[in-house]
């Protein structure tokens, strides 16, 4: 009974954040897994579901409220992804995104993994193909051993065009982690999003 209670309640809160993620835009699975804690109304973030649960919850969202992608979008989409990641193809590129399952924000955002341990490299190729950029800090829970802790990575906003992109800038050696242990790891890299056929959504829908 307690195995069942405790289940339905991390299907609550992933099916909450999944809402969250889809509807508001937010990109931090653990960021939205908290809000629906809020949301919910309930005093423990104890029994949070994992990432694994909220990915299944949001496959289960867009089939239940049946969300129609916009697959010109998709297609804008992956052009401004690949101009971006072909500046920084030196730099391990990798596109952080669920379109491979048919799954789109209402506000979607380009979000771009890169792999430096010199962040003014970066920057020198944003200035040098006359695009303007703000830069800030973006925290996400690293796990260490049997306790968490927060990792610092340098985060840059590009805002033009119909899509804002990111670039959160991880050091050369994350890319060999366990990526769950990393939030938004996971993805395609450049070969990858070069292949990705948006059309192929279509029969998917």
């Amino acid at each position: 009974m307690v195995k069942d209670h405790t289940k339905n309640i991390r299907l609550s809160i992933a099916n909450k954040a999944a809402e969250i993620i889809m509807e508001e835009g937010i990109t931090d699975y653990q960021y939205a897994k908290k809000k629906a804690v809020r949301y919910l109304d309930l005093d423990t973030v104890d029994l949070l579901p994992s990432n694994d649960e909220i990915d299944k919850a949001l496959l289960d969202y867009r089939l239940i409220f049946k969300a129609e992608l916009d697959i010109e979008l998709v297609k804008t989409i992956k052009t401004e992804a690949l101009r971006i990641m072909k500046f920084f193809a030196s730099f391990n590129p990798y596109f952080v995104t669920q379109l491979s399952e048919g799954l789109l924000p209402k506000y979607p955002i380009i979000q771009i993994n890169l792999f430096s341990d010199n962040m003014k490299e970066v920057e020198y190729i944003l200035l040098n193909n006359n695009i303007p950029f703000e830069t800030k800090d973006f925290n996400i829970s690293e796990k260490r051993t049997k306790k968490q802790s927060l990792k610092k990575i340098p985060l840059i906003l590009i805002e033009r065009g119909n899509v804002p992109v990111e670039l959160k800038i991880f050091e050369p050696h994350d890319q060999k982690r366990n990526k769950k242990n990393l939030m938004d790891m996971r993805g395609l890299d450049l070969k990858q999003l070069s292949n990705f056929d948006p059309n192929s959504l279509l029969s998917n829908s």
